[in-house]
């Protein structure tokens, strides 16, 4: 693999490494929503000297192999970029072809014991009016057939731009306006959430963001779920086929980092205010930590044991 590192060719060596970084990541927070920018199967195909198809079929692969990353380490929520508004602009045979690949693997997946027995809910989000009649049907016996379940969430985004997304949301609540169904005054950010793409049985907010192919952007995605949740987002060098475990997993450690990041800047704020009031105590600053970020005493108590949480609570016991 072109990004791979030397070691990472010697079998043993990898997947010696590949349980080091499991056994880092299991100590700490694993994401409950992950949704991934699956780039790269376009530039990955012209890189082997194949069609842009077979990259794609080659992606899907990959996909299989994540959601099952997902499910081992209890991720409660996957969703993928299959298919943007902005796609719809390539040529027709590209077109047809990941449309005919996404509704096997949909028609597979429903039709497959595993989903059953782990309780897959498997979801399309996206303006569907966009989608030729047979994959809509496809998207409708999907819905059908896991609708019921809630144990892990896979969210398909096909025919999905973000900004539309805010914009067909508000053009729901604004019809509810009109009929006289719902009071302007009522309306607050949870009110926004319920009339968007997703299921509403499922928490929207993402907590990491993973894109790979190396570019810095997130193209239109989700910018309603990934704002005001202090989402990680981890840009991955690898096209999308050749995604690996160890390369999730470090997508995974990326959000432990700033998920510690957020919780010590807590913590200091936290310092910070109580000290200007004459009021620092340890045990205060252990409530707003459990309180505020929802952690348990256990929790607290780490992100008191940071080095700079030490520093700025004895300047402030000073």
């Amino acid at each position: 693999m072109l990004f791979s590192r030397w070691y990472e060719h010697i079998p043993v060596i990898y997947k010696w490494y590949e349980l080091s970084m499991k056994r880092e990541i299991l100590k700490g927070p694993i994401p409950q929503h992950i949704a991934i920018i699956m780039d790269g199967n376009r530039r990955y195909a012209k890189r082997m000297g194949e069609v842009v198809e077979k990259g794609h079929m080659l992606g899907a692969d990959t996909t299989e192999r994540v959601i099952q990353w997902c499910e081992q380490l209890r991720v409660r929520q996957l969703t993928l970029y299959s298919f943007s508004t902005e796609n719809f602009q390539r040529n027709e045979r590209e077109k047809k072809a990941i449309f005919n690949l996404i509704k096997d693997k949909l028609r597979k997946s429903r039709e497959s014991p595993e989903t059953h027995k782990y309780k897959i809910r498997i979801n399309c989000i996206g303006d569907m009016d966009m989608l030729p009649d047979d994959m809509r049907e496809e998207i409708r016996e999907t819905h059908n057939a896991t609708g019921k379940y809630d144990n892990f969430f896979l969210n398909v985004a096909l025919a999905y731009g973000g900004r539309k997304e805010i914009v067909d949301g508000a053009a729901r609540i604004a019809e509810k306006v009109k009929a006289r169904e719902m009071n302007p005054e009522e309306i607050t950010e949870d009110t926004i959430d319920q009339y968007l793409y997703f299921d509403k049985k499922q928490k929207s907010s993402v907590d990491l963001i993973i894109r790979t192919g190396g570019d810095e952007r997130t193209s239109n995605f989700l910018p309603w779920q990934a704002s005001g949740n202090e989402c990680a987002i981890y840009i991955s060098a690898p096209y999308w086929p050749e995604f690996r475990k160890i390369d999730f997993y470090r997508a995974i450690r990326a959000y432990q980092n700033r998920d510690r990041d957020h919780k010590v800047k807590y913590a200091l704020r936290v310092i910070k205010i109580k000290k200007r009031a004459g009021q620092f105590r340890k045990t205060e600053v252990v409530d707003c930590l459990k309180s505020g970020l929802s952690l348990t005493a256990e929790e607290a108590d780490s992100i008191l044991k940071d080095p700079h949480v030490v520093r700025a609570m004895k300047g402030a016991a000073a």
